[in-house]
């Protein structure tokens, strides 16, 4: 297996964790893998993605924040999102943090950028909204966009202020709910006396407690929170984040005396390690320091990635390891096909969290080798019965580090990858575009069916309640469901007399079955960037799903565009597309193109309403809803910077010229562009207008 088909193997892998690993800890309080485990699989995602970028699409996990809330809590959106922060794992990442920040502002080195330094508290996020002063309303995080509203458990926590002395219309104040250690073991000790369940962590105690939906109140009393940032308009408060937190203080609102500010990124990082080691001494969890630029103007400019600040990022403390023995080595099949190696491992305790799995990435992991063929492990290869060291520090599913040859049995045999899928039979090979091991009998193998229709069920898809993994299989084994439209006729079937109950067994009754076919008939209306990303097409993901429906707007201009290109043998069009590369223009063509895809989504479009999709745009202005093209470069901001603003603005920048494009904005030693402008007669706008155009006062 090559280098890119290992990539592919494990973003699939990593996606399918985390997002269980999500639900789980912002819908359950649970922890199945530890913080320092999923922020380091959320770091290998990001490397893979970092080095291979036209994988973005096929497992997006980067772009999502926390998990859609499904408590009985009333569920509200929230005046900003509430983004998460990205991760680093050591100096170097700290230092590249800086040198990005200094690229994307095209700022010298002469240039000194203050960091503002805060512990990252173990908790639970919550947003508090004041009205003209007094407390209105308090949210949890939810999924960033949509949180529940916690305000009567919020009101008895101590450290909430229920008034500030700020008379502004709507202030938003986002901190750090938490549990402290010193009282935490009194509570486990209280659950066990009272026969309750005991929690894991402060952390999850913290969760429980907030999110309980009947209060309690001497149970709420002992959950603190500090305050550490403003989500609408921090500027009304102060114009820096040390001068903020100084402005929390004088509302009430307590904030973390560890908190610093730093010029010298070198002072910084031996203040971490001081706080690393002192970290046992608080009487609060942290998993790691965040950094964020003290400068709000810088902040303005910087801005936001889909899922995170640019201006921010977590720097995390290092995670745990263990020894256990592989109990077997399974191959699991994905819906695009690919075999993935999973290790079955005898349970182990690692920092709370018991481990029973680990990836082994592909075949050459398996053997010794790494992507380049070098030798890892002084080249020892992973067989059933291993004692091996597994690393918890943030993969999916935890990473086997090393192998302790000297255990070994003498009669172990070498693990060989198969010649055949596991699932149908049919002959697997190598994906000659990614170098997967992949099973190509799409339409017939069993396991590829049926994680293509968990995947059109799931909830960056048509999210519809009540069918899990287990209850799909269940359906697809009866023949129920085959293809995504069956899910939309079963309803049917029981109104033309199918006893559903009858014939599914014990765990079916009335009321479940009431509940399945309302959530079906709910998910007939669904957004256009969900219905593509719900098709599960190779490499078209959540995030260029968004890009293709923001780009189209409609599923029908989305769906005439791409009949009409095929049958012109166009691919041009796809091509102009920000973002949309060439993997993902052949998976489109590749699909659309397929006689029996086009007919099952020919059925499925019989049932389903697609709503067009609605980019807002925070500013109106000349370039909204606007095709651009940038060429040069500029004085007042670097090409990073000037994208930014312009998609925030609605406008679409496009990579290459066409007569379809409104406007070549025109910086310094331009290029070839500006005289392919002129013979397709497309506007030209240089510098000095174009800030005009977009309202820049920066």
């Amino acid at each position: 297996m090559t280098i890119k088909s290992e990539a592919v193997s494990r973003l699939k892998e990593l996606s399918e964790i985390i997002t269980k690993s999500r639900v789980a800890y912002f819908n359950y309080n649970r922890s199945d893998i530890t913080d320092q485990e999923y922020d380091h699989y959320i770091s290998e995602f990001a490397k893979i993605i970092a080095k291979y970028p036209e994988l973005a699409d096929e497992y997006k996990v980067l772009d999502q924040v926390g998990a859609m809330p499904n408590s009985k809590f009333k569920k509200v959106k929230h005046l900003t999102p509430m983004y998460s922060l990205s991760n680093a794992f050591s100096d170097k990442d700290i230092y590249n943090f800086l040198k990005q920040i200094r690229s994307f502002l095209d700022l010298s080195e002469s240039k000194s950028i203050d960091l503002a330094f805060e512990p990252k508290i173990d908790g639970l996020s919550l947003s508090l909204i004041y009205k003209n002063g007094a407390l209105f309303q308090a949210l949890t995080r939810g999924d960033g966009h949509i949180g529940e509203d916690v305000t009567e458990n919020a009101r008895l926590i101590s450290d909430v202020p229920l008034s500030i002395p700020v008379k502004i219309d709507t202030l938003e104040i986002r901190g750090e709910v938490y549990f402290p250690n010193s009282t935490f073991s009194e509570l486990n000790e209280e659950l066990k006396r009272k026969g309750g369940k005991t929690f894991s962590n402060p952390r999850n105690a913290a969760s429980g407690t907030l999110r309980q939906f009947k209060s309690n109140k001497n149970r709420n009393k002992n959950l603190c929170f500090f305050a550490y940032s403003v989500g609408n308009a921090p500027y009304h408060l102060a114009d820096s984040q040390a001068m903020l937190l100084k402005t929390f203080n004088d509302l009430g609102f307590k904030t973390n005396d560890i908190s610093k500010v730093f010029t010298s990124i070198e002072e910084l990082l031996q203040y971490y390690e001081k706080v690393f080691s002192m970290r046992t001494e608080l009487d609060y969890d942290i998993d790691g320091i965040v950094y964020k630029v003290n400068d709000f103007r810088l902040q303005q400019r910087l801005g936001f990635r889909s899922s995170s600040p640019r201006w921010a990022i977590a720097h995390k403390f290092p995670a745990e390891m263990s020894i256990t023995v592989v109990e077997e080595i399974e191959i699991q099949i994905g819906r695009t096909g690919t075999l993935s190696p999973v290790a079955k491992l005898k349970p182990v305790n690692i920092g709370g969290v018991i481990v029973s799995s680990a990836t082994l990435h592909n075949r050459d992991f398996i053997r010794g080798l790494d992507n380049k063929g070098n030798k890892i492990r002084d080249g020892a290869d992973i067989r059933k019965g291993d004692w091996v060291t597994v690393y918890r520090a943030g993969d999916v599913i935890p990473k086997i580090k090393d192998v302790d040859i000297s255990k070994r049995n003498s009669t172990s045999g070498a693990f060989f990858f198969p010649d055949l899928c596991p699932s149908c039979g049919a002959e697997v090979k190598i994906d000659k575009t990614d170098s997967a091991i992949r099973c190509y009998n799409f339409q017939h193998c069993e396991a590829q069916v049926i994680a293509r229709l968990k995947h059109f069920v799931s909830k960056k898809a048509f999210n519809i309640d009540g069918l899990g993994g287990r209850i799909i299989e269940e359906f697809y084994q009866k023949d129920l469901i085959q293809q995504p439209a069956d899910f939309f006729r079963l309803e049917s079937k029981s109104k033309h007399g199918f006893n559903f109950i009858e014939f599914l067994g014990k765990g079916w009754g009335e009321k479940s079955l009431k509940n399945l076919f309302h959530s079906i008939e709910k998910a007939k209306f669904i957004k256009l960037d969900r219905f593509l990303f719900s098709l599960g097409i190779r490499h078209i993901g959540e995030n260029a799903s968004q890009i293709l429906a923001g780009y189209f707007g409609s599923w029908d201009d989305f769906y005439n565009a791409i009949k009409a290109g095929i049958s012109k043998n166009d691919r041009h069009f796809l091509f102009e597309i920000e973002g949309i590369g060439q993997l993902m223009v052949t998976s489109l063509v590749g699909f659309f193109s397929d006689f029996k895809e086009r007919e099952k989504l020919e059925d499925l479009l019989n049932y389903v309403k697609i709503e067009k999709f609605i980019k807002l745009s925070k500013i109106e202005t000349a370039i909204t809803n606007k095709k651009l093209v940038l060429t040069g470069t500029f004085n007042a901001f670097s090409r990073a910077e000037l994208k930014s603003i312009c998609e925030r603005q609605g406008a679409k920048v496009l990579t290459a010229l066409s007569s379809k494009v409104d406007f070549l904005i025109v910086g310094q030693a331009p290029g070839s562009k500006v005289k392919k402008a002129d013979e397709l007669g497309v506007k030209q706008i240089y510098e000095e207008e174009f800030k005009g155009l977009i309202d820049y006062n920066l």
